[in-house]
């Protein structure tokens, strides 16, 4: 039986210490911060930065605010963008907040996920995202958990490949977390609301990118 440690790492394909993801740094416009767009840590890859890939984000006491532009991913699939929100980051195990913290720690660690974005990767296998999430009540998030202090939440994007287009349920496919996958691709730790969101198909989902932004706090520049 593996380890928790390992488990969730292995499901959620993420690292578990600040080198293996790129620090959150100012950005030109004081309004944003950027961070790199890296491909997620397996159990034998670590995360790498993929080239020519930026996230912005911009706080304020209403709400956040991210763009994402990367490449590398499959040309013609179509990925989702999600907003991994801790709302209480300074109970988590790390900075950043490991994948046990996220999911595995929900409710300690003030857990939201929530879509944020849909598209149909470019031929040359790139994309661009953009969202705003208000704060307060978050309407089909995956926990019971408002959003309520967005300057001092820890927030992750994470990218979730759907496999190629499905004409019948495309909407679906683009606007969900399970649309058009196989039920025995979803990690078995995610809850409930995250396994019934969508229609069900024949790909295969995995988590494959993601940006960090730490809370503001415990940036180190």
């Amino acid at each position: 039986m593996l380890n928790s440690f390992t488990f969730f790492r292995q499901i959620f394909l993420a690292g578990t210490c600040a080198s293996c993801f790129g620090t959150a740094s100012l950005a030109s416009d004081d309004a944003m911060i950027s961070a790199p767009v890296e491909h997620m840590a397996t159990e034998d890859k670590p995360a790498k930065h993929i080239g020519g890939s930026e996230a912005r984000l911009s706080r304020t006491d209403h709400g956040v605010t991210m763009t994402l532009e990367t490449a590398e991913l499959v040309p013609g699939s179509v990925t989702t963008a999600w907003w991994v929100i801790m709302t209480r980051p300074e109970n988590c195990s790390a900075t950043p907040c490991t994948a046990e913290d996220v999911i595995g720690r929900a409710a300690e660690v003030g857990t939201q996920i929530v879509y944020a974005d849909g598209v149909v990767n470019d031929p040359q296998g790139r994309a661009v995202f953009a969202a705003y999430l208000p704060a307060g009540t978050v309407d089909g998030g995956w926990y019971d958990q408002n959003f309520n202090e967005p300057q001092s939440a820890e927030i992750h994007l994470v990218l979730n490949d759907h496999g190629p287009l499905i004409a019948g349920i495309a909407a679906s496919m683009l606007t969900s977390y399970r649309g058009g996958c196989r039920d025995d691709s979803l990690p078995p730790p995610f809850p409930d609301t995250a396994k019934a969101d969508g229609a069900p198909g024949p790909n295969t989902c995995r988590l494959i990118q993601d940006a960090i932004f730490t809370a503001p706090a415990s940036r180190g520049n």
